[in-house]
């Protein structure tokens, strides 16, 4: 019992640190969260196996799926740019809405193109929120409690998620995706009114002005070592994560023939996984830094291409998804948390915005590469070759002292 009062003790505590001007921006952003949450667990973790499964998309198309976001990330420079003296919040809503609302038109896909279609044109669109979605956080939480309140926030997301696939799964074995996923977009939507609430004061961001050119967005690689370090091992991170997408898929669908109710078993344990990740990085990375985190992260994700790798059954797919549930928790925590932690406040979007600049650089052809290497030599070695980007990714880390590296928290 003493235990349990001192889980919920320091469960509380950063929430007690937030100032109160702060707080109906906590209680929209968590209100969003979790209706979020119930949408993009109700709909993501079914995508691809409906295109692989009922409609035969090829793998190139799966691919193409993956890295529709990244193609929205390649244009993020210019959303940053445009918002550069107006106010975040709307480049955070507008985009979101406008790409949720493209699920509603899931009674036209019949046919495994215009099902893809559809989602990546979804994707695409809500990509363009993120640079402005860093700046309007930074603004609404204090500093030196940011990472553990948005840790709290992200577990309601993963709250959602859960209910989310479990709903989700059991719809989808009795209804068709033409009319859940325009019915679960009604949730997304609504998420999405919920964040628009978030109260942040409707100012630019100090600093920044009308004459801020668009190549001093890409200036930041140049100019700051640090971040130019911190970019190319999360390139190398990510991309071992980007070609083994499709070809998870893949395995799962031709090799272990994966129902809708177990890709919803593996979406509840990797959100539940990751409700414990959320909770824990969120402390480490006000602690520790972004540097350590990332190769911490990195220890536990390569856990799930080992699993891909010798998997001969899908319930052994839950210790993959356990795993990556819980890294992925990190990784989010840690790639916003960097954008804030290396941009001074007049520079926080511009650094969200190279960041997802970055991601499309391996975001785009890293799907396509993993699939035409499944295609050469077979799905599962590919899982080899994206331990070899990790491994990459942690050498630079250790041998280049990035962890002695001393950031603190504006």
């Amino acid at each position: 019992m003493a235990g349990l009062r001192g889980l919920l003790a320091r469960t509380a505590s950063p929430l007690q640190t937030i100032p109160a001007s702060c707080r109906r921006a906590l209680a929209w952003d968590s209100t969003s969260g979790l209706l979020g949450g119930l949408f993009t667990g109700a709909l993501y973790p079914f995508l691809g196996v409906i295109a692989r499964g009922e409609l035969h998309a090829s793998i190139y198309l799966i691919a193409l799926l993956n890295s529709s976001g990244s193609v929205g990330n390649l244009l993020n420079p210019m959303v940053a740019h445009a918002a550069r003296s107006r106010p975040k919040l709307p480049f955070v809503v507008w985009p979101s809405a406008i790409g949720r609302a493209c699920f509603l038109f899931m009674p036209l896909a019949t046919t495994a193109p215009a099902f893809v279609a559809i989602a990546c044109l979804a994707n695409f669109t809500m990509a363009f929120a993120a640079p402005a979605y860093a700046a309007v956080i930074r603004d609404a939480y204090p500093a030196a409690r940011r990472g553990r309140v948005m840790g709290l926030v992200r577990v309601l997301v993963v709250i959602g998620m859960t209910a989310g696939a479990a709903a989700g799964g059991y719809l989808l074995d009795h209804h068709s995706y033409r009319f859940v996923f325009p019915a679960v977009t009604v949730l997304g939507l609504l998420a999405t009114l919920a964040f628009s609430r978030v109260g942040v004061p409707a100012a630019p961001e100090e600093g920044e002005t009308s004459g801020l050119r668009l190549a001093d967005v890409f200036a930041v690689v140049r100019r700051d070592p640090k971040f130019r370090l911190y970019c190319t091992c999360f390139y190398l991170y990510g991309f071992g994560n980007l070609i083994s997408g499709p070809v998870m898929t893949v395995v799962q669908v031709d090799a272990l023939h994966i129902t809708k109710q177990w890709a919803s078993y593996l979406a509840i344990a990797g959100a539940l996984s990751s409700i414990a990740g959320y909770l824990y990085w969120g402390r480490i990375v006000d602690r520790r830094g972004p540097f350590r985190l990332m190769l911490m992260v990195i220890a536990v994700v390569v856990i799930s291409p080992i699993t891909y790798f010798f998997a001969q059954s899908v319930p052994v797919l839950l210790i993959a998804s356990c795993a990556t549930g819980f890294g992925w928790a990190g990784g989010d925590l840690g790639y916003v948390n960097a954008a804030m932690r290396f941009g001074r406040r007049e520079s926080a979007t511009a650094y969200a915005a190279m960041f997802a600049f970055l991601q499309a650089m391996r975001g785009i052809p890293g799907p396509f590469i993993g699939a035409a290497l499944s295609d050469l030599i077979g799905p599962r070695p590919v899982f080899l070759i994206a331990l070899g980007f990790w491994a990459a990714s942690a050498a630079v880390l250790l041998r280049s002292g990035a962890l002695k590296i001393n950031m603190e928290v504006e």
